[in-house]
């Protein structure tokens, strides 16, 4: 997994204790494949591929609960972007796409781009999402 994403890293990574205190002041749950990813890089900035991808950091996590979107839920929330247009979250365990803009339901707007957080870096590098 790490070794598709080449540069771009925020090191260190998070300590266990601060993934668990942004969990729980977002009343969220992360997937464990990406808490594992935020014990190694505390974040990510740099081209992936075909694509562009910025997961933030711990702290970034706790404040993005300020964009409209869609309210965050325990199963529902934001996680990057593309460093454009597109949010990255994660819905019911999926890993999605959705724009920040747009006009209509949300719903009809997410984009499901994996399962797992491997499938989603797949995904970003194939330029899916976008």
């Amino acid at each position: 997994m790490l070794g598709r994403l080449g540069h771009g890293y925020q090191l260190p990574g998070a300590r266990l204790s601060e993934i668990e205190a942004c969990e729980a002041s977002l009343s969220i749950i992360l997937p464990e494949d990406y808490k594992a990813f935020l014990r190694i890089s505390n974040g990510f900035n740099d081209e992936v591929g075909q694509g562009y991808l910025v997961l933030w950091s711990v702290a970034e996590l706790a404040k993005a609960d300020g964009y409209e979107l869609f309210a965050f839920q325990v199963d529902r929330f934001l996680i990057g972007s593309n460093g454009g247009p597109t949010a990255y979250g994660i819905i019911d365990g999926s890993y999605i796409s959705i724009p920040f803009v747009f006009a209509g339901a949300w719903s009809d707007e997410v984009r499901v781009l994996g399962r797992t957080f491997d499938e989603f870096i797949k995904a970003v590098e194939a330029g899916e999402g976008s």
